[in-house]
């Protein structure tokens, strides 16, 4: 039980960097020249996805029903179905509850079929790369991330999906590839949290420490 948990765990991690890819729709909108509300648990779950961090589950929950209620109303949305799916397979994910792995396929095929993948929908293909390694499907997880890889090198969430696939196809020379990679991209808090996870897989125990001594080091939002 413990480690179904842990990777569970990692996953959702991975799933919350995806979710960053998708996070475009939140912009504070200041009224006057007072100091800005606080941000609502919706903007607080958009906050932590840029951060490619892992949302508080109440505040992943407040942003699912706000895209549902946009998406009811503007059903050709393509990056908010995109962003809804990849919520539903975080919190799938965490909860462990694989009754919202349809509803998140059903959303990111939506999103492809509103903006294809052809146009630029990376944050779609991302999700479904998540969704993939979520059921432990690795070989489509690593189809996805690569597709989306080869599209946008340098764009940093792709990453850890290949990540997750690599390590679950047993490929960790691949897998460590991937981490330099994203390493080179996007640093911080997270993403030496990332590392930890893949160093203490690899049984490197002393380098998991450091990476994570790292992180908790450079946290600096309450998400990270």
């Amino acid at each position: 039980m413990k480690s179904q948990n842990v990777s569970r765990a990692v996953l959702a991690a991975g799933v919350g960097a995806v979710l960053a890819a998708t996070a475009l729709l939140y912009a504070p909108e200041f009224l006057g020249r007072g100091a800005p509300p606080p941000p609502g648990p919706a903007e607080r779950a958009v906050i932590a996805a840029r951060a490619g961090a892992q949302a508080a589950l109440p505040d992943l929950a407040a942003l699912i029903a706000d895209r549902e209620e946009w998406l009811r109303a503007h059903p050709d949305d393509g990056a908010s179905w995109a962003e809804l799916g990849t919520a539903y397979v975080e919190r799938g994910t965490r909860l462990g509850d694989v009754r919202d792995y349809p509803k998140a396929e059903e959303a990111l095929r939506r999103s492809l079929a509103e903006r294809p993948a052809a146009r630029g929908n990376t944050a779609a293909q991302l999700g479904l790369g998540a969704l993939a390694g979520a059921r432990g499907d690795w070989r489509t997880a690593r189809e996805w991330g690569e597709r989306v890889r080869k599209a946008e090198p340098g764009r940093w969430p792709a990453y850890p999906v290949l990540i997750d696939a690599y390590n679950g196809l047993g490929d960790y020379g691949a897998a460590r590839k991937a981490m330099e990679r994203l390493e080179e991209l996007h640093a911080g808090a997270v993403v030496r949290a990332r590392a930890a996870q893949t160093y203490r897989d690899r049984g490197w125990r002393e380098d998991a420490d450091a990476a994570a001594l790292d992180a908790a080091a450079l946290a600096e939002a309450d998400a990270e």
